[in-house]
């Protein structure tokens, strides 16, 4: 094994500490978005539904 990547620099450990930081925040951040998103286009479809598709009222 290559002994030098074992061994980490200060700046190494503080990067390493920084994207360990990072991915705790970043899921949750993207989740809330995907929440966000998925509600907008279930609240749009319904938005279409009520005000396109029952005002037609039954065809046939």
């Amino acid at each position: 094994m290559d002994q030098s990547r074992s061994a980490a620099s200060p700046g190494e450990a503080s990067e390493a500490e920084r994207l360990e930081q990072a991915m705790q925040e970043t899921p949750s951040g993207a989740i809330a978005l995907a929440g966000i998103t998925v509600f907008l286009l279930v609240f749009f479809w319904f938005v279409v539904y009520l005000f396109v598709f029952l005002p037609r009222g039954l065809v046939g």
